[in-house]
């Protein structure tokens, strides 16, 4: 699950010349839930240091529409 916090990061540090441009709030969706009741709670407090300290706001299902959405979708 880090290692997915750590791709979205850098998706969003290419992605911040451009949001910047716009003056838009970057946001980092990730694929955690924040229900302790969930198993990938266990790197909620981890992911969240982890987008928080490199600046960026920190969302988590269900809250994160990109990995509510969409991260069950995507196969690399």
């Amino acid at each position: 699950m880090i290692k997915e916090v750590s791709d979205s990061i850098e998706v969003a540090y290419e992605l911040c010349p451009l949001f910047d441009k716009y003056d838009i709030e970057m946001e980092v969706h990730a694929d955690i839930n924040s229900d302790p009741q969930f198993k990938s709670h266990v790197a909620f407090k981890e992911a969240m240091g982890y987008i928080l300290g490199m600046g960026y706001t920190f969302r988590a299902k269900p809250d994160a529409f990109a990995s509510t959405y969409c991260a069950n979708k995507v196969v690399k």
